[in-house]
């Protein structure tokens, strides 16, 4: 433990020392000359470092490898429309439990979506698009309070052919007034033998009672900059697989913006009925929480997450997860530095311990 600790603390000096001798720097921006057409491009790059008790309890498993690394692009055409794409290879270089394996890497888009914006109150994004199926569910990956998601907000993807939380389909939202957010959307799911099967519908309500955000993707944090309450409600249906959930966001400063208080709760059960069999009846829960000193400089954060079933079978177990950490906001969410310790349970099982340490480099 002496030499693990000794190993963790000389990464956490190289990382931060690396990080602030980086200059900040502005995305790449191309538009043309009139303006009204835009290209911008962007990257994200999360190196981590985990070391992570093995599932029988009896080893440590250590790697170092890139969480996520994803190339952005982006920008708009014309008055009216705007477009996204990104690509992602997640947990490119870790090696594989079983066998030791390191990821090589697979590149895939993760995001491809077109919008055309008629006003703030009414917008259509057609493609590949990310459901509104919670708060965190629809935060970027690259503005979270602590080192990742939830480890239950993306339950649903696998048993409904979703990648990442993402499916084909064709939705509208808008921000009619400032303060009330609505998306509803059609979407692929599973479509069976022949694609015979019906749409999927997902939809998301919200009530924003001071500052708003407008944009596709929400921010997991402000660092306490922003006055902000979200009250939201979602759902998402195909045939008799449901998922309804309830979740409240808000960030709060105070002492004149010196610190900050960012909390958020969500709740969602799903349930695939006998369209999808694979997902009994479960519910999950999330919580953070997080509070932000000298302006935003640092965070230090807690996640609690607790996955459980109606009827407990060998391979559905329950489950709860926690981390408690650092943030360090060496220059907003453009560059950061996390460190976790957490312990993963599932019952029947031994607990994990996790400990992780993330830089991340964002531009966009």
């Amino acid at each position: 433990m002496k030499n693990k600790l000794t190993f963790t603390a000389a990464m956490l000096a190289a990382v931060i020392l690396a990080a602030w001798a980086s200059p900040a720097a502005a995305q790449l921006n191309i538009e043309s000359k009139d303006g009204k057409n835009s290209l911008k491009i962007g990257l994200l790059a999360q190196p981590q470092f985990e070391s992570i008790s093995t599932p029988d309890g009896t080893a440590t498993s250590n790697n170092i490898f890139l969480r996520r690394f994803r190339i952005l692009f982006g920008g708009k055409l014309g008055d009216k429309w705007t477009y996204f794409f990104e690509t992602d290879s997640p947990n490119l270089g870790k090696a594989t439990v079983s066998a030791g394996t390191k990821d090589t890497g697979s590149m895939y888009l993760q995001d491809a979506n077109v919008t055309y914006n008629h006003n703030a109150s009414f917008k259509v994004d057609v493609g590949m698009l990310l459901l509104a199926q919670s708060h965190n569910h629809i935060q970027s990956a690259a503005s979270l309070l602590p080192v990742d998601y939830s480890p239950y907000s993306f339950l649903e993807s696998a048993p409904t052919g979703e990648r990442v939380g993402r499916d084909y389909g064709v939705q509208v939202r808008g921000l009619p007034g400032g303060h009330f957010e609505y998306r509803l959307g059609i979407f692929q799911g599973l479509r069976g033998a022949n694609a015979t099967n019906g749409m999927r519908y997902s939809g998301r309500a919200t009530w924003f009672p001071y500052a708003a955000e407008a944009g596709y993707f929400y921010t997991g944090t402000f660092m306490g900059a922003k006055k902000m309450v979200a009250v939201g409600a979602s759902f998402d249906k195909q045939d008799d697989y449901g998922m309804y959930g309830l979740d409240f966001f808000s960030e709060l400063p105070f002492n004149k913006g010196e610190q900050g208080l960012t909390f958020q709760v969500d709740w969602n059960t799903l349930n695939g009925g006998t369209f999808i069999t694979a997902m009994p009846k479960q519910d999950t829960l999330l919580t953070e929480v997080g509070f932000h000193f000298g302006k935003g400089k640092a965070s230090p954060f807690v996640q609690y997450s607790k996955h459980t079933y109606d009827v407990q079978t060998p391979a559905h177990l329950n489950q709860y997860a926690y981390q408690v950490g650092l943030a360090v906001w060496l220059s907003g969410h453009n560059q950061t530095l996390k460190i976790s310790y957490g312990k993963q349970h599932t019952d029947l099982s031994p607990d994990r311990n996790q400990l992780l340490m993330q830089l991340q480099i964002f531009y966009y």
